[in-house]
């Protein structure tokens, strides 16, 4: 196997550690990507190339599937487990119901949710991006590179 294939594929091994540094290079990598292949898609739609732009946006899949679990992997960097993820794509869920219909009759409630949900993003946020991890080897393995 060749090295790069080799790099590729270790994308999605939920296995080990990311440093902060890595997965902040590793975010801006696979955003400029998505945006990229996004962009490709409508370009190839707007010519009449439906089936290659709807190629394209798919493309899109196996990266947010690599960014997520290379987010797991930061989060056992910070000894946490790959549960806390699942947490947040709950969080995203339930970010995107019709909460407009329920503010009505139920506003406090509605309110309550949103500034739960708000504080979990920006905790998960702070927690994987800024965080250093911690010190010395834990149950995920050995402190990694740092990028």
């Amino acid at each position: 196997m060749t090295e790069r294939l080799r790099a590729t594929l270790a994308l999605y091994d939920p296995r080990g550690r990311l440093a902060a540094p890595a997965y902040r290079h590793l975010l801006i990598r696979t955003l400029l990507l998505g945006f990229g292949l996004l962009c490709l898609g409508i370009w190839l739609a707007s010519l009449g190339l439906r089936w290659a732009g709807v190629l394209a946006v798919a493309g899109i899949l196996p990266v947010i599937g690599a960014t997520a679990i290379q987010t797991v992997r930061r989060l056992h960097d910070r000894n946490r487990s790959g549960g806390w993820f699942g947490l947040y794509v709950l969080a995203e869920t339930v970010g995107v119901l019709p909460l407009e219909r329920a503010v009505d009759a139920h506003p406090l409630p509605v309110i309550a949710l949103v500034l739960a949900m708000l504080g979990f993003f920006l905790w998960f946020f702070v927690e994987t991006v800024f965080r250093a991890g911690s010190p010395g080897a834990n149950r995920y393995g050995p402190v990694p590179a740092e990028a």
